[in-house]
């Protein structure tokens, strides 16, 4: 009963990982400076999870959680570049970015909406998608499918997958322009 309790846990981690893995590290290079350090974060976020797996399966907003121990990963990296940035002298304008990082950072907060208000959201962008551009979004980027196994469950081309990934993310972007992270989830 235990190593499948165990085992049941490490899986829910896998799964975790594998969604919200690019996801985070998108969210996180859209405030730090470079890919690298985005994954960085990243990483050592999944590592702190992975040395507490229990975690995970107590949490009722799973989401919310991921994304705020990120935003604060990447408030602390901020800080700390600010700070070396002074003795190290970026330019006024390097500077004045940083900042504005930081307080676009600091103003997100994800719990100001409900995650009912969250789903809801979310739902209504994914369901004006036309129906196979929906399913195929919905399999790569809720499901964690990769191309590779939805072309094989759909019996279409990788390509025809991408086509309509990138016309699924080109309306979202649309219908979620006032909910930036939220769209930064669903990348």
């Amino acid at each position: 009963m235990i190593k499948n309790l165990n085992h049941n846990t490490q899986d829910h981690f896998s799964k975790v990982y594998r969604i919200y893995f690019p996801k985070l590290v998108r969210f996180s290079q859209a405030y730090v400076r470079s890919e690298e350090e985005a994954e960085n974060i990243v990483q050592n976020l999944f590592l702190y999870l992975w040395e507490h797996k229990e975690v995970l399966d107590s949490l009722n907003n799973q989401n919310a959680f991921l994304f705020t121990l990120v935003k604060n990963r990447c408030i602390d990296y901020l800080r700390k570049q600010i700070q070396a940035g002074s003795k190290q002298s970026l330019s006024e304008i390097e500077e004045k970015e940083l900042e504005l990082k930081l307080y676009s950072l600091q103003k997100f907060d994800e719990n100001k909406l409900s995650r009912e208000e969250i789903d809801q959201i979310i739902t209504s962008a994914i369901d004006s998608l036309p129906p196979r551009c929906k399913e195929i979004f919905i399999l790569s980027r809720l499901e964690g499918l990769s191309h590779k196994e939805i072309a094989g469950r759909l019996n279409i081309s990788t390509n025809t997958i991408e086509g309509q990934i990138a016309i699924a993310l080109k309306k979202l972007r649309v219908q979620l322009k006032d909910y930036v992270p939220l769209f930064l989830f669903l990348i």
